[in-house]
């Protein structure tokens, strides 16, 4: 699973021993909450499908497991899922946090 954001975000989270993503209310109309996605850096795109700013695509939180994480509705679901409170992520489920290259 994988956290994209901007260099604000990524140094507030990456302090952390264990990560802690806000949920929020994102705009749009979507769910408040903190929101994750399957897609990798290389994913064609990711700007466009994740509905994102590009600026939001320069680092990211990697781990494994989606416990707690709900499936986006509609299409997006089958790689946009988000938490309704904020989501903890231990040390042993951390995979990678840094830059992106984007």
């Amino acid at each position: 699973m994988n956290h994209y954001t901007d260099r604000d975000g990524f140094n507030a989270i990456a302090c952390q021993r264990t990560w802690k993503f806000l949920a929020v209310s994102p705009p749009g109309g979507r769910p408040f909450g903190a929101y994750f996605t399957t897609l990798d850096p290389d994913a064609r795109h990711l700007a466009k499908r994740l509905r994102v700013p590009r600026s939001k695509l320069g680092f990211r939180f990697q781990f494994t497991g989606e416990d707690g994480l709900e499936p986006m509705e509609g299409g997006r679901g089958a790689f946009v899922f988000f938490s309704r409170v904020d989501y903890l992520v231990d040390p042993p489920r951390q995979v990678f946090h840094g830059e992106t290259g984007l």
